[in-house]
């Protein structure tokens, strides 16, 4: 099968959807299908370091998120390949600007068409400077249409499937998990990192890996920290990522009581990333924005329980007292200090909870997801094929 993926964010830029979007091609590749990407290429992206499979739109950078490129919809090599090759089916992956131009592209030629809702869109329409009730407003709609121009909708996670039926989706939505490759983790050593960063043998490492970003709610992270480490010397915070929240977040710990107390790590190669979570103790998040967050797998699947907030991306992932703690959003950074505290409070309880940790993370595993996306590959060809 000859498959084209269109997406606004792609290697080398690091977040969620970039890396589900390799593993997803690296699954596919590796069961004998060919596979194209076409994705923005971040300002100032050497070309050359591209295969012949992943086709750039030139971009400019985001004005409301810095490290985010923006596609522009000219690109000579885009049109040429579109026009040299015939796709057995098209996956989108944003309901926005390149996921638009795949679902043009896939109407056109008459080729099935899937699209992965891979977040809760509207959540971001305070980061627009617009009224947000307009933009909100805005946002459902454009999910709810775009999705009901698609053969199959997928999405990785029962409370978002929920969500997009709430909003007017008609499609056929399938739940399929974000494909993560946790071959790594399982085996991973942390403790050259936890040297690298002076934690000692009793330290309990909470950490956080994903983009230092508002939406992250990191601040209530560091709320968190503050209280727990009152209390507990031993704890320590390391922050994994980059992004617009990093210079703050380091004004606040280098002027308050966190000093010495939080290390930021920047990014590192998603090659690196499973030390990291072996590193940790517990992987700890304050977002409320994901739906299956590939972060809290490879941090599973390394043993590491999750604190994340009862929210859909959260409790669709973590059984409370089991493979985590589901920390109740009207609590905030006090909720998250008293999971945490009453995780520490037993010896027995959080190894218990590393295990069932690993064990939870093999249903988001690489080739376990391939396989059940091209069973939806196939139904939605099917579909297609009635609808002609």
């Amino acid at each position: 099968m000859r498959i084209a993926i269109f997406t606004n964010t792609y290697w080398p830029t690091v977040n969620g959807v970039a890396v589900s979007i390799a593993n997803l091609r690296d699954g596919l590749e590796r069961t004998g299908h060919e596979v194209y990407v076409f994705a923005p290429a971040p300002p100032d992206f050497d070309l050359e370091e591209d295969d012949e499979r992943t086709i750039r739109f030139p971009s400019v950078l985001a004005p409301i998120e810095a490290d985010y490129p923006l596609a522009v919809p000219i690109s000579p090599r885009v049109g040429k390949t579109l026009r040299k090759l015939d796709f057995d089916l098209i996956h989108t992956h944003h309901p926005v600007w390149v996921g638009v131009w795949g679902q043009w592209y896939a109407r056109w030629t008459d080729t099935p068409l899937v699209t992965t809702v891979h977040t809760q869109y509207e959540i971001y329409s305070k980061f627009i400077p617009l009224p947000h009730s307009v933009v909100d407003a805005f946002l459902r709609v454009r999910v709810s249409s775009y999705c009901n121009k698609c053969d199959i909708v997928t999405t990785p996670a029962v409370s978002s499937r929920q969500r997009l039926l709430d909003l007017g989706v008609t499609t056929p939505i399938e739940v399929v998990y974000n494909p993560t490759d946790l071959s790594a983790h399982s085996h991973a050593d942390g403790q050259a990192v936890r040297r690298r960063f002076g934690f000692g043998a009793d330290d309990v490492v909470l950490g956080y890996v994903g983009r230092l970003a508002p939406e992250k709610n990191l601040n209530m992270l560091m709320d968190a920290m503050e209280l727990l480490s009152a209390q507990d010397p031993r704890l320590r915070l390391l922050l994994v990522g980059d992004g617009p929240s990093r210079e703050g977040l380091e004004a606040r710990v280098a002027t308050g009581a966190l000093a010495g107390k939080v290390a930021f790590a920047g990014n590192v190669d998603h090659a690196d990333v499973p030390t990291y979570d072996a590193a940790l103790n517990i992987f700890i998040t304050a977002s409320m924005s994901e739906v299956q967050p590939l972060s809290f797998a490879e941090a599973m699947a390394a043993g590491a329980p999750v604190v994340a907030m009862d929210s859909p991306g959260g409790s669709d992932m973590i059984e409370d007292h089991r493979n985590g703690r589901l920390v109740p959003p009207g609590e905030a950074g006090a909720g998250m200090a008293r999971c945490v505290r009453e995780m520490l409070a037993d010896p027995a309880t959080l190894p218990k909870m590393s295990e069932e940790a690993k064990q939870w993370a093999q249903r988001y595993d690489k080739p376990a997801v391939v396989e059940r996306l091209l069973e939806v590959y196939d139904r939605a060809i099917v579909l297609a094929a009635k609808t002609e």
